[in-house]
C-alpha cells in the first residue's frame, strides 16, 4: 500500500457471530463504504492491542488499512491506495 495517512476516522461497525463487520467510515468529509474485509491482525500497544484491518471499498475504488486502538478506543485511517 502507499499514501500513508495516519488520521482519525469515524467508523460504523457491529459484531456478528463474534466477528467484526465494518460497514463504512468517514474520513474528512468523505464516506467510504466497506465492501470487504481482506485481512486483520493485532499489534501489542501499551496495555492492550491495536487491531488492523485491510478493507476494500469498491464504490470508491480504494483499498485501505484502518486500525482500532484499545487504549483510547479510537479508529485511524493508516493507509489508502487507489485500485483504478
Amino acid at each position: 500500500m502507499n499514501n500513508l495517512i495516519s488520521e482519525r476516522i469515524e467508523v460504523i461497525a457491529y459484531f456478528h457471530n463474534l466477528n467484526l463487520e465494518i460497514l463504512r467510515f468517514k474520513w474528512k468529509d468523505d464516506i467510504f463504504n466497506v465492501s470487504k474485509i481482506n485481512s486483520h491482525w493485532r499489534i501489542p500497544s501499551g496495555n492492550g492491542y491495536e487491531y488492523h484491518y485491510t478493507v476494500t471499498c469498491f464504490r470508491q475504488c480504494v483499498v485501505c488499512e484502518i486500525s482500532f486502538n484499545l487504549n483510547d478506543f479510537q479508529w485511524e485511517l493508516v493507509q489508502l491506495h487507489n485500485i483504478r
